[in-house]
Parts: C-alpha cells; structure tokens; sequence
C-alpha cells in the first residue's frame, strides 16, 4: 500500500476549521496511518498559516486548542502513526516553530510554544529513533524568550522538556552539560524572580508617596513655626513651638528611616535584577549550546530512509550572602 500523501494543500477559509476538526478523541476508532496522516495535515496547514500570517487578530488561544487536539490524539492510542508517520510529523512541526526565527513578531509562535513542546514530549515517549537536537534547540529559543518576555509559561515549556526520554541524544548532552544547574535555580525559587521584583518595585513606589508626603508636611510644619517666631511677644514662652519642634523631628526621623528602607529595597531590585540576567545568561548558554536552528540542513532521522518529507506538508529564592537582604523581602 502506498503511504498517503499529505502535501499542504491551498486553504478554503470559507469552510472553517469544523469541517475537519476533531470534537475530542473518546469516540474515535483506532485509525492507521493513512486516516491519521491526512486529520493531522489539516491542522498542521491551518497552524502554519495563522502563525506566518499572524496580526493583531490572531486567535492565539484557539492555536493553542488545535495543537491540543493533536496532542491529545497521540496520547489516547487512538492513532497508529508508523516510524515514517513520527518522522514526517516532526519534521513539519520543527519546520514550522523554525519559520518564528525569521518573522518580526514571533508572538503568536511563543505564545504557542508550550504546546510545541507538548507535542514534542508526546512523540519522545513513542518515537525516539530521531535527532531531536533541532527540535529542542526551538524550544530552548522560545522557553528564553518567555522568560525574558515574564510569561509564566517558560516553565512549563521546560517541564515538557525534562520529560523527554534520557535515551535520546540531546537530552542527555542537556542533562550532563545544563539541567541539574537549571533545575538547582528552580527549586531555589526562579519563576517567582520577577514577582518579587515587581513587589519591591511597588513598595518603593508607595515609600515614594510617603516620603513626598512627609517632605510636604515637614515643609509646612517648618514654616508655621518660623511664622510664629515672627509674630509672637519677645521673652514669651509660646509652649506650642516646643511641641511643634518635637513633632517637626518626629517628621524628620521617620522620613529618615523611611529613606534607609527605601535604599534596602533599591539593594533588592538590584540584587533580584542582576539574579535575572544571570538566569537569563544561563538559559541563553544552554541555547547557543545547541545547533543553529536556522542553518542546520542535517538529515533528521538515524537509521532511517526519509522518503516523501512533505508528508505533512511544507507549510525564587534570591541568590545572595547577604542574609540581610534576604531577610528584608519578606
């Protein structure tokens, strides 16, 4: 039997995604190749052209539901791809999470990328006689720019990592060389990194307010007193400028001490900025450690004869020694 071919075809936008859509996987018999091939082909066309010809208006969200559906389709055992059927799966996948290196606004991509790597992870388990190197180096790309962009969603791109079987090639360099480093910022706390950047940033705005209120008060305070120096009877003893004068150093004291709080939160920022780049410089080494995803021409397979490539188509904690600091954040 002749493997289906499963080339992108023109898209009919007039049809809509619910002429091929799945509506969930429970009632679906075990299909073989040549019904999975063709479902999969369709998403995968659909994919490709929401994300390359992404605007303001792409539905990000419904993106993420289709890759799902194909996600959750490997998963139930529902689809009996073959060794080629992985492979050319792949192939398309990788190429298409490739073309977000060379478009301006990769939102759509990124935004996508943890159900990029979901599928990745779902294929791993079944299929691992492949060179993900390419593959993984996306997903290092786009888990980097997640962080560095402060979405959440970094870390479940690189839980979807970790979970790739050890046999495979890369995942092993990755183990030896990066993870157990990684894995160390993680449980020290990383992903919580920018929301206590953020929380010290707006104590620091609300001392801000504080202080201008306390200059305004101590100000006012200031020239009462120098009025009524002026105004009052030589030899006189006015009681109220004593209790004025101590309620002026009382202002002064606590904008002072307000001053030192403020300057122990600005050590902090710094401290947790500099504990960002760092993060960042490290998942960037763990990247550039990989093959340059948009020159890399290397066959994909081991052991493997490629035929038809197209068939799916061409479309924290805060690391410091200061334990003073650390103190002060909570």
């Amino acid at each position: 039997m002749n493997t289906p071919s499963i080339e992108k075809e023109t898209s009919h936008p007039g049809q809509g995604i619910a002429a091929f859509r799945l509506q969930g996987v429970d009632h679906l018999p075990v299909m073989g190749q040549e019904e999975v091939c063709p479902i999969i082909q369709q998403y995968f066309d659909f994919v490709e052209t929401s994300l390359t010809e992404q605007s303001e208006k792409t539905d990000i969200a419904l993106l993420q539901e289709m890759l799902m559906d194909i996600s959750q389709l490997l998963r139930s055992g529902k689809s009996q791809l073959r060794e080629d059927g992985y492979l050319r799966m792949l192939n398309r996948l990788t190429d298409i999470y490739a073309k977000g290196l060379q478009v301006e606004n990769d939102r759509a991509f990124a935004g996508t990328a943890v159900n990029f790597a979901d599928i990745l992870g779902s294929v791993s388990q079944r299929f691992q006689d492949y060179d993900y190197s390419r593959s993984v180096s996306l997903l290092l790309h786009y888990m980097d720019k997640l962080f560095n962009s402060r979405e959440e969603s970094w870390l479940e791109v690189y839980d979807h990592l970790i979970s790739m079987p050890e046999s495979i090639r890369v995942m092993q360099q990755l183990r030896m060389d990066h993870l157990n480093d990684i894995n160390g910022w993680i449980e020290e706390g990383v992903d919580n990194l920018y929301t206590l950047w953020d929380e010290q940033l707006e104590l620091i705005a609300i001392q801000d307010q504080t202080l201008s209120d306390l200059e305004l008060q101590i100000l006012t305070r200031h020239a009462q007193l120098q009025h009524q120096r002026k105004v009052g009877l030589p030899g006189v003893i006015d009681f109220r400028h004593a209790l004025q004068q101590r309620e002026l150093r009382a202002l002064h004291e606590q904008r002072n001490q307000l001053m030192l709080e403020r300057h122990t939160k600005l050590d902090i920022v710094d401290l947790l900025e500099s504990n960002v780049r760092e993060f960042s410089d490290r998942l960037a080494q763990m990247r550039r450690s990989q093959p340059n995803v948009e020159s890399d021409q290397s066959p994909n397979a081991k052991g493997l004869t490629v035929v038809r490539p197209f068939l799916f188509g061409s479309k924290g904690q805060i690391r410091t020694a200061d334990p003073s600091i650390m103190s002060a954040v909570l």
